[in-house]
């Protein structure tokens, strides 16, 4: 049975999981205490977290709680487990392998190679929102500023395709989340981008809703691709969202699939 009881809980507890909800059930009382501690930075990304034992100690509940706690926020993301280390918190540096299963789903037709890209800056600029874009990013100001981003992706799985551009990406993000992001720094950004969000700017992407559509290359895009007008390809909208639920990018990434496909796992 747990230590911890809603009806008679003692200063310790209370200090640890602040105000007590008996219609919560204890392990999301949990959960919501490790995120809160996460989003005012007692733990940061890449932190090791005590073990399971301690943590329990820590919120005066049993290991089964702690348990189902920690295994739902690692379901979620937020959390993450090393292999022989513990528990973390989740960091796209640290942890690459699984910013590539969650947020990229596009993979290579031969499954004899990875599909990782060289990316080409475009333009990078400071814009107000157009309507569309605050209506998909819930923007109420029309006066808040948008960082506008636009990328080149060069998959080069093969020798004869090196030069053609295999996906368009176009990123707009919220400017008073991303204050430092300067045109200098996002050139210089070598890791993943949302690795890149973490250590620039301290915004962790936790969850992402993604729309897929059917749609063809305008004849730029087609004279960069090296295919000939009109051309299918795929457009992936998705809206991003941080630990605290803010929606702050949106993105559209238009991909010709000659040689990759999208692959989801559930």
């Amino acid at each position: 049975m747990d230590a911890f009881f809603p009806h008679d809980h003692d200063n310790r507890s209370s200090s640890a999981l602040g105000s007590i909800s008996t219609r919560v059930p204890l392990f999301v009382q949990v959960k919501n205490s490790i995120v809160e501690k996460i989003k005012n930075g007692t733990w940061h990304h890449d932190d090791q977290l005590p073990n399971e034992i301690e943590m329990a100690e820590l919120f005066h509940v049993s290991q089964g709680t702690m348990r189902r706690a920690l295994r739902e926020l690692v379901q979620e993301g937020i959390l993450v487990r090393k292999q022989g280390k513990g528990t973390y918190v989740s960091s796209y540096e640290g942890s690459f392998d699984l910013f590539y299963k969650r947020f990229v789903p596009i993979v290579a037709d031969d499954p004899e190679k990875v599909w990782k890209t060289m990316t080409k800056l475009l333009s990078f600029e400071v814009i107000a929102p157009s309507r569309r874009t605050m209506l998909l990013m819930g923007i109420d100001n029309p006066a808040e500023q948008i960082i506008h981003i636009r990328r080149l992706h060069y998959g080069r799985l093969d020798l004869e395709h090196v030069d053609s551009v295999d996906a368009f990406d176009e990123i707009f993000l919220r400017r008073r989340f991303f204050p430092e992001l300067t045109e200098e720094a996002f050139r210089g950004q070598k890791a993943s981008l949302y690795h890149f969000y973490q250590s620039l700017c301290d915004v962790t992407i936790i969850h992402a809703r993604d729309i897929q559509k059917a749609t063809l290359l305008n004849p730029e895009q087609a004279k960069l691709a090296n295919v000939t007008p009109p051309y299918p390809a795929i457009i992936l909208q998705r809206q991003a969202f941080d630990i605290n639920d803010n929606l702050v990018e949106l993105r559209f990434l238009t991909t010709v699939t000659d040689r990759c496909h999208f692959e989801f796992q559930y």
